[in-house]
């Protein structure tokens, strides 16, 4: 484990002790000595040092082991001071006494101080001998250079042979504010080598009558900037003082993205196959193989499964954008007793005993020029309990299918064309989805002055996975040119539109064809006149001047009634809540519905805006007014006779640390709450994150859903986080996923636990644990359960 330490020390060290002390050049031939009387140096802030101290270190970082001192000269009457000007001012030697001990030496004497552009170095005294052309500092030295602070008892060093030499030394790497100690620290500048005997390094704070919390030990480190290299003998790291970990030598690389282990984490998972908790340790290794493609290597020894081999290779260039991902176990568990189901009572049986489990994932993105592009989403599983039982990937441990595609497309100017191949990766109690095999489509646009003409196209195999005595196949060809003309002005717009939808369907003539015919029909024109105008206001509101705007929307639209009750059901639904989609030209999503229409949509908005135009604000209003009977419904024709939709409203608020935007739906008659969609987001850096989503769907009926997610994290007290999920179904009361997390803060290291449990179709629930250790400034881990709140609320 302490190799896994290593590895991540090597940008700490790069190319900091090589580059710490360039090259003096100490031309002291022609050197013009000036003796300047009743004069002293003081120093004033320059761009670099102002620039450095705007670097903020890390939190409770270690304080600096000397004040950082990189800034310009300049003189004022106080006390005599020696300068020696080099170079054109570019370096300087200054001290309050300078001695010639022989004609070829001069001993700078009484706060000895050489600077030239990022480097500054400070000691008691300074011999240079120009013939030797060697340097040696004594005392308390200090060299300050931009990325790091050295601190020794003693610096030698030489021109002609290229080295340094310091001895008892400190260091500190900026701006990290790592730290340790070396007992002698040799460069040899020649060869680009560095060499630190009985040197240590730490992120943590030296505490009085207490040991470090975390250090690490070296005998020897050898760093070779020539070959990228690091090498270690006899590295521990110690706890409070105490050994943990040992390498005898170890070895890694300089480079940005440098091979070798990353952070080790920890877990258990109780999947539906299994009655127990199962632990697991993830052992992941980094292969930099060149600088657009690497591979990580993750060794997963899991209780009774055996060992988990996971593969995550990826490649990107300025065209392409490759992740592959394969995992392979030897099941010792099911090969003895065959992959277990468990029923809703709790009962275990067996199928057949599979000994090779597997699983690979491909996400490519391609630009192959000339507006021509792909993209590949596959999956591919070798049963389909793989992401139940095996903890590569937690976001598809609960889920009954993915998602997968190949598409190409095609674009140029106004012009695009696309095909697409779809399917599911069929897993634990998937659903029977219909797959694309394929799709092929156009959409073109072409604008004249005011009017947009509009063409879209595709032709659909629609197949399903395994075969349906009550779901039939077919290809599907859809039409759908249209017509608009749109005038928008500072205060309005009007835009008519005009569309053609024709859809035809040849049923694939098989056993499972239920629609009563080999072949179907369909055109539906489509007419929408839409208009809005926009007011606006100064109002104040205690005692702050805002702009609210008052928006009232009107559409008017027509779509003849067409027999569509016996076409097949591909890829339509009815529209999700939304106060938008009550200007929707059509009540279902897809091709295969086109509902008939003969009504007025009136909307009423309302806007408030600071002076600097940030909406605070939003309120509308919004009814469909009906004049005609609809007949067309997704599985059958149902006559609905109302003359009035349901009332929509729109709530959203944008106040300080407070998000809210809400979507509620009444009905027409009594004004009852039937369907609403809530979300909160609250966000203070004083007291946490907040988030929510609340849904509710057909209310008093028998399909009602209602749930609530919500999640967020806060500090416990110094140093301690705690984060909360829950997805709780409100209608059935049960909680369909839970998760907390706990992380400790300290300065220089953090420790984060996490446990999650979800319930699955059968009733059982799926249980994982996972521990994440991180020591600061050795890795760059993220807090797993904001990742994990994020993903889950999607905020």
């Amino acid at each position: 484990m302490i190799i896994l330490l290593m590895s991540n020390i090597a940008p700490q060290f790069k190319a900091r002790f090589l580059n710490f002390l360039p090259p003096l050049s100490w031309g002291f031939q022609g050197v013009g000595v000036i003796l300047l009387s009743g004069f002293s140096v003081q120093s004033i802030a320059g761009e670099d040092e102002n620039r450095l101290n705007k670097i903020s270190p890390p939190p409770c970082a270690p304080s600096l082991i000397t004040p950082l001192q990189l800034s310009p000269l300049s003189f004022s009457k106080h006390s005599k001071t020696i300068m020696v000007d080099l170079n054109q001012s570019v370096k300087k030697l200054e001290a309050n006494q300078l001695v010639q001990p022989t004609p070829n030496s001069y001993l700078f004497k009484g706060n000895a101080k050489f600077t030239q552009p990022n480097l500054a170095v400070l000691s008691d005294q300074m011999l240079f001998n120009k013939v030797q052309q060697t340097a040696q500092f004594k005392g308390h030295v200090e060299i300050h250079q931009p990325e790091m602070l050295l601190m020794a008892n003693q610096v030698d060093m030489s021109e002609t042979e290229q080295t340094s030499t310091l001895k008892e030394a400190r260091y500190q790497i900026l701006p990290s504010r790592m730290y340790g100690q070396a007992s002698q620290i040799f460069l040899e500048q020649k060869i680009s080598k560095a060499t630190l005997n009985q040197a240590t390094l730490t992120a943590c704070t030296q505490q009085p009558n207490q040991s470090l919390t975390w250090q690490l030990k070296f005998e020897e480190v050898k760093i070779n900037q020539q070959t990228e290299q690091v090498t270690t003998r006899h590295a521990k790291l110690l706890i409070k003082g105490v050994p943990v970990l040992y390498t005898p030598y170890f070895s890694y690389s300089l480079a940005d993205r440098a091979s070798g282990f990353l952070f080790a984490s920890l877990g258990s998972i109780k999947s539906v196959t299994q009655k127990d908790h199962l632990q697991f340790i993830k052992i992941p290794y980094f292969f930099n193989i060149a600088p657009n493609i690497d591979s990580t290597l993750t060794v997963i020894p899991m209780d009774k499964r055996g060992l988990i081999f996971d593969n995550e290779f990826r490649y990107l260039d300025k065209t392409h954008k490759v992740k592959l991902d394969l995992s392979s176990l030897q099941d010792q568990l099911t090969s003895k007793e065959g992959l277990s189901n468990t029923d809703t009572a709790g009962n275990v049986s067996y199928d057949e005993k599979i000994t090779h489990r597997w699983r690979a994932s491909l996400n490519a993105r391609q630009n192959w020029g000339n507006g021509l592009t792909s993209s590949v989403l596959w999956h591919e599983a070798s049963d389909e309990n793989f992401y139940a039982d095996i903890p590569v990937q937690s976001r598809y441990n609960t889920v009954t299918q993915i998602p997968r595609h190949l598409k190409l497309n095609y674009q140029k100017g106004n012009l695009q064309t696309y095909a697409v191949a779809s399917s599911y990766l069929r897993l634990r109690n998937a659903p029977l989805n219909y797959e694309k095999r394929p799709e092929v489509g156009l959409r073109y646009r072409h604008q004249i002055d005011k009017i947009s003409l509009n063409l879209q196209s595709s032709i659909t195999d629609f197949v399903l996975p395994i075969s349906s005595t009550t779901k039939p196949e077919a290809l599907r060809f859809n039409i759908k040119p249209s017509i608009e003309y749109q005038i928008n002005k500072p205060y309005g717009f009007v835009k008519a539109t005009l569309v053609g939808n024709q859809t035809l369907y040849q049923m694939r003539d098989n056993a499972n064809n239920t629609t009563g015919a080999k072949s179907h029909n369909l055109f539906a024109p489509q007419f929408a006149l839409r208009g809005g105008l926009i007011f606006e206001r100064a109002v104040q509101i205690f005692g702050q001047t805002y702009t609210q705007t008052l928006e009232p929307e009107v559409q008017y639209l027509y779509t003849p009634y067409q027999n569509q009750k016996n076409l097949p059901l591909f890829d339509t639904r009815n529209r999700s809540l939304s106060f938008s989609n009550l200007f929707s030209l059509n009540r279902f999503t897809g091709s295969d519905r086109i509902g008939d229409a003969n009504q007025i949509t009136t909307a009423l908005t309302t806007r408030f805006l600071n002076e600097n135009g940030r909406q605070l604000l939003d309120a509308g209003i919004g009814q469909i007014t009906y004049f005609e009977e609809r007949r067309v419904g997704l599985t059958k024709e149902t006559v609905l006779a109302d003359t009035s939709s349901d009332v929509f409203l729109k709530l959203g608020l944008n106040i300080g640390a407070l998000n809210l935007s809400s979507t509620l739906q009444f009905t027409q008659q009594k004004y009852d709450l039937l369907h609403a969609n809530s979300r909160l987001k609250y966000r203070s850096p004083q007291y946490g994150t907040l988030l929510a989503n609340y849904v509710l769907s057909n209310k008093d009926t028998p399909s009602q859903k209602e749930s609530l997610s919500m999640g967020g994290y806060t500090a416990l007290a110094q140093n301690w986080q705690v984060g909360v999920y829950l997805n709780y179904d409100l209608y059935n009361e049960q909680l369909d996923q839970g998760s907390l997390g706990l992380r400790y803060d300290a300065c220089c290291w953090a420790i984060e636990f996490m446990t999650e449990r979800t319930q699955l179709d059968n009733g059982l629930y799926n249980d994982e644990f996972r521990m994440q250790f991180d020591l600061k400034g050795l890795s760059t881990s993220n807090p797993a359960f904001k990742k994990f709140l994020a993903r889950k609320l999607r905020f």
